[in-house]
């Protein structure tokens, strides 16, 4: 990998979160709704803690072929092009999001000078060439697809991947603490088929890291790391706080129990 793209550039979290800060755009009533709750600054923060971990995962690739499935409000893009400037990077939105057709959004991803392609993963699969990118990123978006359909949206990924391009997964890690103590409670941390926005589902399946490692080894891919990482908690109660520092030394010991799985995994040279 490389070529084009150049080397990647490390991305400070704080810069990352001045970056965030100067093109945060609520695209929908959902954003809106969480900006006006949460507010601005707590949602950057949130963010760029997030995405600076997430690129951190590819930096020593230094990819010139980059694919962001699922836009989604552009913060990874935003992220993506401080890493790699030079990089050529494409996005995947679903069609049914009808923010993604604004001259508003198309602004924003002209001057992250991302290229986008609208597709249901589940109807259309990636409308790409097999082998076209050196780097995907797969970021919080498997949760929200119907489990059936996850391992061929897996075996579609590595099609697109150059033989040694580099998928990073992350998604909620079912066995989190954070998850425990919902069940705990009485709670799913899983949403209803029922609640969908713009035809896309919310969180129908969280996974586990080994449920992961599976499905992306029966894809063809290598794993090549699996990371464990937590998020910055926005809107949490005072006894939820006390529960998180109780148990941080818990998530220190054993970071299975933290919020997020990030998986590294590569196409292996030669697969077809």
């Amino acid at each position: 990998m490389g070529g084009a793209g150049g080397e990647g550039v490390s991305v400070d979290e704080a810069r990352l979160a001045q970056a965030l800060r100067e093109t945060f755009h609520t695209w929908d009533e959902p954003s809106a709704s969480s900006a006006a709750e949460h507010g601005h600054d707590a949602l950057v923060r949130q963010e760029a803690h997030r995405l600076q971990l997430t690129i951190g995962l590819l930096e020593d690739a230094a990819p010139a072929r980059v694919l962001e499935i699922g836009t989604g409000y552009l913060t990874l893009a935003v992220a993506l092009r401080r890493a790699f400037p030079r990089a050529r990077i494409t996005g995947v939105e679903h069609p049914g999001r009808g923010y993604v057709f604004t001259a508003a959004y198309g602004r924003r991803l002209a001057d992250e000078r991302v290229a986008l392609a609208a597709a249901d993963l589940l109807s259309d699969g990636l409308p790409f060439r097999d082998g076209v990118f050196d780097a995907v990123v797969f970021a919080e978006v498997v949760e929200h697809l119907p489990p059936h359909t996850v391992p061929d949206v897996l075996r579609d990924i590595a099609r697109v991947l150059a033989p040694g391009g580099r998928l990073v997964l992350t998604t909620p890690n079912l066995a989190s603490w954070t998850n425990r103590e919902l069940v705990a409670r009485g709670h799913s941390p899983q949403q209803s088929p029922a609640r969908t926005i713009d035809g896309t589902f919310g969180h129908l399946r969280l996974y586990t890291m080994a449920e992961l490692v599976a499905l992306l080894e029966g894809a063809g891919l290598r794993v090549r790391g699996r990371h464990f990482f937590d998020q910055v908690a926005v809107a949490v109660s005072p006894v939820r706080r006390l529960l998180a520092a109780a148990t941080a030394p818990a998530r220190r010991l054993r970071p299975a129990l933290r919020d997020t799985c990030a998986v590294v995994a590569e196409r292996r040279a030669g697969a077809r």
